[in-house]
């Protein structure tokens, strides 16, 4: 009864949503979402590792990130559901695989926010002293104001969808012509073409190009396309205008990034960026960027020291934007982690409040716990540029279902109606699936084990909550077992991985004489094997002991989540052997580029594991028969 009761109660919850949104609505939450503070910050920070080729940076990950919109568009054609992305897995995968994905998700989309809200201070603080300090971390008058922009995003939000969606779509059209208006601007009038070879057009090589992906606000920049996804419940005609306006947004806004990027490149004046103290910034001297006055605010910087007035004069309107691109994807974001709340409770991982709606049908506990949760952030990330790293590999961990998700519903749901209906599911689902790894892989070994850990932290609370309550497990057993869990989790995550190889290696780096791989190597790697063996073995043991007193259909959604474990495990491996390890930028145990071809024959290997892992679920069943189509019938016919 526990599985039917959540089912039932989720299908008749989505029918009290109120449908607002139409395709241009659609279109410009993912517009919206997108242009925020990745456009004000992502091309400094990309430039300064890997120069010029940061061009090919925000490509590289347009063409990624694009495969993964895909294989998303189908699924919320056919699927259109609020708070999509985290009731997918439980539609193809079950329960597991949902809570977990899911909980990965709520740790990165309930900061976005916060980070938006950080964006606005920093940019603010180039005319209102005493908000940030010489660091360029938030002070406390700081945090204050970034707490009222939360403030201000969750009242937006509390109000309704149609409002806080009409809204979105006024302001939609700022935030895509200042961006391109910026771009003509200084491609017309201030372009120094001798820049894209200065010294070289990738004078720090090629990994910088990947790596950079994840790390300097270019995937963070990509993420929100899946806004419409999330939206989906409340839209007029869901099936058509949710996977169309998805994609369409999405196209828009990867065009204007590479434009930004390159007008940002011809934008410098190297004669005129100094530091701080008014050192001057060397030519072709692209790492010394990061320490120059452009950040505080990249493109405003660059219009107010060209010196032409029309540039100096647009730098106004910079300002204003800098204000009105990261709010409004805050105000979305804002209202994205409410539906993810919203989702998780559906599925089973939450307390039923969470599904309670206020008399504008938005649901208001869920909604309130973003803001409330979202405002603690502040605190432990007073700055943009520190919390970027974590938001992408987390989020784009979760994009890792899509492609598998694609291929599971191809066999449980082969009649269902697709609006936007991909060919090749293998190979574009594999496609998809890689490219999300990948962009995790790339997030460097001293931003994933972090995200790692913290993503199996979620696994006790799926022993205390969910599984007793959706797939009858012993609740008192799952609270003592889930408790212990987190004692080795974070005991062997501080003293193997924090002090026994972060730290040390730190202190090797930091001697006059770097001592030989060898001898770093020796006094480190047994603590990344002790931790993986000691993880890995609990998560295993405990899942098991609890996997034993459940029923079959229960016991099937178990095995058929376990290949997120496996990924979250294999992808800190790689990380740890590859050119992106601890030990860069000096060693390596696996050079590129050949770490990242074991990467991808990993991650296709991981997929198929995936894939065939996924299981016709009741949920699937149940939303499928309320569109009026019986999937029973076709699989009990194969």
């Amino acid at each position: 009864m526990g599985e039917e009761k959540y089912i039932n109660r989720a299908e008749e919850t989505d029918k009290q949503l109120k449908k607002a949104l139409n395709f241009w609505d659609i279109t410009y939450l993912v517009v919206g979402a997108m242009i925020g503070s990745g456009w004000l910050f992502g091309a400094l920070y990309a430039s300064s590792v890997v120069g010029p080729g940061a061009i090919l940076s925000w490509i590289v990950a347009g063409i990624l990130m694009f495969f993964i919109a895909l294989v998303f568009a189908e699924i919320a054609g056919m699927i259109p559901k609020t708070g999509s992305i985290v009731r997918y897995p439980q539609y193809s995968h079950g329960s597991f695989a949902s809570f977990i994905l899911a909980w990965a998700y709520l740790l990165s989309v309930i900061t976005v926010a916060p980070a938006e809200a950080e964006a606005v201070v920093t940019y603010m603080s180039s005319y209102v002293h005493g908000l940030i300090n010489s660091s360029g971390y938030l002070t406390l008058f700081g945090v204050l104001v970034a707490f009222a922009f939360l403030t201000f995003f969750f009242l937006l939000n509390y109000y309704g969808v149609h409002v806080m969606g009409k809204t979105n779509t006024v302001v939609g059209w700022w935030k895509l012509f200042v961006p391109l208006i910026t771009i003509i601007l200084l491609l017309a009038l201030f372009l120094h073409p001798k820049n894209f070879v200065t010294p070289s057009f990738l004078p720090y090589g090629t990994s910088p190009v990947l790596f950079a992906i994840p790390t300097t606000g270019i995937a963070f920049a990509y993420l929100g396309f899946r806004q419409g996804l999330e939206f989906a419940g409340e839209s007029k005609n869901p099936k058509r205008d949710v996977p169309l306006g998805t994609v369409l947004g999405f196209i828009i806004v990867v065009a204007i990034y590479v434009l930004l990027q390159v007008a940002f490149i011809g934008g410098i004046d190297w004669g005129k960026v100094s530091t701080a103290s008014g050192v001057t910034i060397a030519p072709g001297n692209w790492t010394g960027l990061t320490s120059s006055v452009l950040t505080s605010g990249p493109f405003y910087q660059i219009l107010k020291i060209s010196a032409i007035p029309i540039l100096v004069g647009w730098g106004i309107f910079l300002l204003i934007d800098a204000i009105v691109s990261p709010s409004g994807t805050g105000w979305i974001y804002e209202g994205t982690t409410a539906r993810v709340f919203y989702g998780m409770t559906t599925d089973g991982h939450l307390p039923d409040a969470f599904l309670w709606l206020n008399k504008h049908k938005v649901p208001w506990v869920s909604l309130l716990a973003s803001w409330l949760i979202g405002a603690a952030f502040l605190i432990p990330y007073p700055a943009w540029v520190l919390i970027i790293g974590y938001i992408s590999s987390t989020t784009v961990f979760t994009y890792m279902i899509g492609g598998s998700a694609l291929v599971v519903f191809r066999k449980t749901a082969p009649n269902a109606h697709r609006p936007f209906k991909l060919p090749t599911p293998w190979i574009l689902g594999g496609i998809a699936f890689i490219a999300a790894f990948l962009i995790v892989y790339w997030s460097t070994f001293s931003v994933l084990w972090g995200v790692d850990a913290l993503i199996l932290a979620g696994i006790p609370i799926f022993y205390m909550y969910t599984m007793p309550k959706r797939l009858g497990s012993s609740r008192s057993l799952g609270i003592i077992l889930g408790v212990i869990y987190w004692i080795i989790l974070a005991v062997t995550t501080i003293y193997f991985l924090d002090y026994g190889i972060i730290q040390k290696v730190a202190s090797y780096y930091s001697m006059s004489t770097i001592p030989p791989f060898s001898e770093i190597l020796a006094n480190t790697a047994p603590n990344f094997i002790l931790w993986v063996v000691i993880n890995l073995i609990t998560t295993i043991l405990f899942t098991y002991i609890l996997y034993r007193g459940i029923s079959t259909y229960s016991k099937s959604q178990i095995k058929a989540g376990f290949w997120v474990i496996t990924v979250v495990f294999a992808g800190l491996i790689l990380s740890y052997l590859s050119s992106l390890g601890p030990y860069m930028p000096h060693y390596a145990i696996i050079p590129y580029p050949w770490d990242t071809i074991l990467a991808v024959v990993v991650a296709a290997v991981l997929f198929v594991y995936s894939a065939k892992s996924g299981i016709l679920t009741d949920d699937l069943v149940a939303v499928m028969k309320n569109m009026g189509i019986d999937i029973t019938k076709d699989n009990n016919q194969k």
